[in-house]
């Protein structure tokens, strides 16, 4: 049995499929997907469909696209002119799709490794980083029949009030949709932080392009009890470079013209395939 790191799929189901035939992938073998399964990509509606069926062998964590998702299904905003997953809208299986979706997780954490979409903050433990997703995904993964207590977040309001850099930064006494963002800003949008953890939304580049003030997220000194090796996905300007042994970045842009990257998590081997 091996177990295999993917990272941003965005839609591009021809690669993901000639990856797993690269890999031999079989039913003994697991998957981990890194989020950012959909959009920007030509084929949203049918990699959902596929990774939904491999969902006995997947574990998945969302991204910073498949909250856009959400958002515009659950929580009543507007497709931008850059979505490409307006068949994925329009399919009769929608909310079924985005029902079980909406019950991946933030982080995930096993066999020595944590799987995140952007990124964790350097000050947060393992166990603190995995408490706060737990209690984001209390809220996006509700059943829709919840009795919610008095000025509780139900996921429909969740998404609805997702987007925003508000507040800037952690702090423990944050509540409401103001703690619920910022811990899924850090998880699904992060790149660059400065000295609070405040983190740089204009910035996209590379390790080259860290703006003034800043660093990338996991240059920051990790906590103390923090010894499992951090695959994420999100910065393509990456292009798999870290020059860290302790974190490994899987979206080599596949979506851009480059590859889709999977990473072994039992031998560290990394196997591409060529975008079409």
């Amino acid at each position: 049995m091996a177990t295999y790191a993917i990272g941003d799929i965005q839609g591009c189901l021809r690669e993901f499929d000639a990856l797993l035939e690269r890999l031999n992938f079989s039913s003994e073998d697991e998957l981990w997907l890194a989020g950012d399964l959909i959009n920007r990509g030509p084929d949203s509606l049918q990699l959902l469909r596929r990774v939904k069926d491999l969902s006995s062998q997947c574990q998945i964590v969302l991204g910073n696209h498949d909250l856009h998702f959400l958002a515009i299904l659950f929580g009543g905003h507007k497709p931008s002119g850059k979505d490409t997953f307006a068949d994925l809208l329009q399919a009769e299986d929608v909310f079924e799709i985005g029902h079980w979706l909406r019950k991946q997780k933030l982080v995930h954490q096993a066999k020595g490794h944590i799987m995140v979409h952007a990124g964790i903050p350097g000050f947060w433990s393992a166990v603190q980083a995995l408490s706060y997703a737990a209690q984001v995904e209390a809220v996006i993964g509700q059943d829709a029949g919840d009795v919610m207590h008095a000025g509780a977040v139900d996921y429909k309001e969740f998404f609805a009030k997702m987007y925003g850099n508000e507040p800037p930064c952690w702090d423990e006494a944050l509540g409401g949709m103001d703690r619920l963002r910022i811990i899924t800003n850090y998880f699904t949008r992060m790149r660059y932080v400065d000295a609070t953890c405040a983190m740089n939304f204009a910035e996209k580049g590379g390790l080259a392009d860290t703006p003034s003030g800043f660093v990338p997220w996991f240059a920051q000194t990790p906590s103390e009890d923090r010894a499992e090796k951090i695959l994420f996905g999100h910065w393509a300007s990456l292009n798999g470079v870290t020059h860290s042994t302790a974190h490994v970045a899987l979206d080599t842009g596949c979506v851009w013209g480059r590859y889709l990257t999977a990473y072994c998590l039992e031998t560290e081997e990394v196997t591409r395939q060529a975008a079409y």
